[in-house]
């Protein structure tokens, strides 16, 4: 902070060289010689006389000086040429140096109060840089601060934005982490706080004990557990946990309790249980392709699907409205293409069952087939054939006939 005013021990008591009038800013004395080489300071002008008056020098020199006039109290009058002139001190100087000892705000160079060590007092706009602090109390949005690679040490935060922190003991935390902070110890998070850059919670030198913990407001246990090894439980916060995933061995990861998803379930490997049960699949819907020259019009077509991983269950339900009229086969397509294992156009690799009701031409109501013949290709499920291996063709079909097919194959 620069001195509000300046002083000499050395100064020269001098004349005015030129009549100063009340009106005039600037004086022509005969010398300054050992006046203060800066500005401000204050002169007496006819020293020691009844029309003393002090002014305060701004600027000037060596003789001539831009002043302020009746400075500190006292009357501007009419100064004559010869009239003393000395460098001296006032009432203003002493009444500072009380007031600035006096004061806890505006003091030595600072805008704000000044910050001692054994008052209470509140502070703003502050930044601290790698301190330790030890057991505060930070609360309040207006005084959140930021903190840049601080220790805190059984700290209380409340929404404070906090950078890079070594975060210790005991305490409670709310607010926005940033940066990678690292949290040890035994600290509780309230009101909801947030993390962002990839923060290091509890880190642990011992890998025993709970790392993670989270419950509601009357709960008796806790309702998620995340030890240090790794291992999560979940409970209903009423009693002990009584759903755990852990790893289990190399490349296992162990189901202690039961998994219900309504979405899918996805495995590369194989997926292993004593019980592992599939309820409330849905079936998909779709329209039965068929095929074969002179087939008659459809009056009913309509088919259904679902798939367990690999395995396709499907239904199809066709009602002809006419009779056929040639002597090609009759085939339907699967509802997605099948596996076929390539070792010869008559090879049957899969084949599905179904029944024929109120055929003709010789051909009996019973029961039929649709292989899957490793000559087929896209969706094709190949011809019907009858259960002695005949194949069904389109004027077999007679008007009413029903035939319903049911199987479970391979998808390719």
């Amino acid at each position: 902070m620069p001195n509000s005013r300046f002083y000499s021990s050395i100064a020269a008591v001098t004349n005015l060289q030129v009549t100063a009038n009340p009106g005039d800013t600037s004086i022509q004395v005969a010398s300054s010689t050992g006046w203060p080489g800066s500005f401000p300071y204050i002169i007496s002008l006819d020293y020691g006389s009844a029309t003393e008056e002090l002014v305060l020098v701004t600027s000037g020199g060596p003789s001539n000086f831009t002043v302020t006039r009746a400075y500190d109290g006292t009357s501007a009058s009419t100064h004559n040429a010869g009239a003393v002139v000395r460098h001296t001190s006032s009432a203003i100087d002493f009444t500072d140096s009380r007031t600035h000892e006096a004061s806890t705000t505006g003091v030595h160079g600072i805008s704000g109060a000044f910050v001692d060590t054994n008052s209470v007092q509140t502070l703003t706009n502050k930044t601290l840089t790698a301190p330790i602090i030890n057991n505060p109390t930070i609360g309040g949005t207006a005084s959140g601060g930021t903190f840049t690679g601080a220790t805190l040490t059984s700290p209380t935060i409340n929404t404070p934005t906090i950078t890079n922190p070594t975060v210790t003991g005991g305490g409670s935390l709310a607010g926005t982490f940033t940066g990678t902070p690292t949290i040890s110890g035994s600290v509780t998070f309230t009101g909801g706080p947030s993390f962002t850059s990839n923060p290091v919670l509890f880190q642990r030198t011992s890998a025993a004990g709970v790392a993670i913990r989270t419950n509601v407001t009357a709960d008796t246990n806790d309702r998620l557990q995340i030890t240090a090894e790794g291992d999560m439980s979940w409970g209903s916060g009423s009693g002990a946990a009584d759903v755990v995933l852990q790893r289990s061995g190399s490349g296992f990861l162990g189901l202690t309790g039961s998994l219900t998803t309504s979405g899918s379930v996805t495995a590369t490997g194989n997926l292993l249980g004593n019980d592992i049960s599939l309820t409330t699949t849905t079936w998909t819907s779709f329209t039965p392709v068929w095929s074969g020259t002179g087939l008659p019009t459809l009056g009913t077509n309509v088919g259904w699907y679902k798939k367990v991983g690999k395995m396709v269950t499907f239904e199809i339900y066709a009602v002809f409205s006419a009779t056929g009229t040639g002597s090609a086969g009759v085939a339907v397509q699967f509802p997605t293409a099948p596996f076929r294992d390539g070792n010869g156009p008559n090879t049957t690799r899969q084949a599905m069952f179904g029944y024929v009701a109120g055929s003709v031409s010789g051909v009996v109501d019973g029961v039929c087939i649709m292989p899957a013949f490793a000559a087929d290709t896209g969706l094709t499920g190949a011809t019907l054939r009858r259960y002695d291996n005949i194949i069904i063709q389109t004027n077999d079909i007679n008007s009413s006939t029903v035939i319903t097919i049911q199987g479970t194959y391979r998808e390719a």
